[in-house]
């Protein structure tokens, strides 16, 4: 299963490094006010759910599937190994997003706290999680170019639907308030039920790939 992992690094080495260089372009548009440091969380949850994407497609296209199914690594392995890439690339992303965001808020260049810098990036984590754990089974089912839509319209509509919401309440619109208890136990529910999420999902993919002819 390493293996596999690694080839898909290879693989897309040169797209992971577009997606790197990216963010630190934007971290310098943040820096020059151009746009708000949560533009780089946005960033990591699109690259997140790309390159799961690309890594599925790059594998249609090359007719893998046909080939490792033939080998000793087991259906199972091949599944693990895609979801494992897709929590090591968000992984990388958050890293390097929560060392920039480090990095404002230690210049005093930062437009929220350092507590409200890495909790955003924890966030970011999770929803992403969540969205692979959606995407990722009609990818293997599906392959990439009919799972494609799939993913754009969960990303459209989720972070449209963020910025939509924060529009409107910077106009004025006033949320439901939340007990206490919600609110200190809210990102530990989420994170619970993002990774709970990821874990089913594995589960769901390992079945359908089982079944896949090729």
């Amino acid at each position: 299963m390493k293996g596999l992992i690694y080839k898909d690094f290879v693989m897309l080495r040169k797209q992971l490094t577009t997606y790197l260089v990216f963010l630190i372009v934007y971290g310098g548009f943040c820096i020059a006010g151009v746009f708000p440091t949560s533009i780089l969380v946005a960033l990591v949850a699109a690259v997140g759910l790309t390159v799961p994407l690309s890594s599925v497609a790059t594998d249609d296209a090359t007719h893998w599937d046909r080939y490792a199914v033939s080998t000793p690594v087991s259906r199972r392995g091949i599944v693990a190994g895609k979801y494992l890439f897709a929590v090591l690339v968000i992984l990388l992303g958050a890293v390097v997003t929560a060392v920039l965001m480090l990095l404002f808020w230690s210049f005093g260049m930062a437009d929220a706290s350092l507590e409200e810098l890495l909790s955003m990036v924890a966030a970011c984590i999770f929803l992403t999680l969540l969205l692979n754990a959606v995407t990722l089974p009609f990818l293997l089912k599906y392959g990439a170019e009919k799972a494609r839509m799939i993913s754009m319209v969960l990303f459209v509509s989720i972070f449209g639907g963020s910025i939509l919401v924060g529009g409107l309440i910077s106009r004025g619109l006033e949320l439901p308030r939340f007990p206490d208890w919600v609110l200190l136990s809210g990102p530990i529910l989420l994170a619970v039920f993002c990774v709970a999420a990821y874990l089913v999902s594995y589960l769901i993919s390992l079945d359908i790939y089982r079944k896949k002819e090729f």
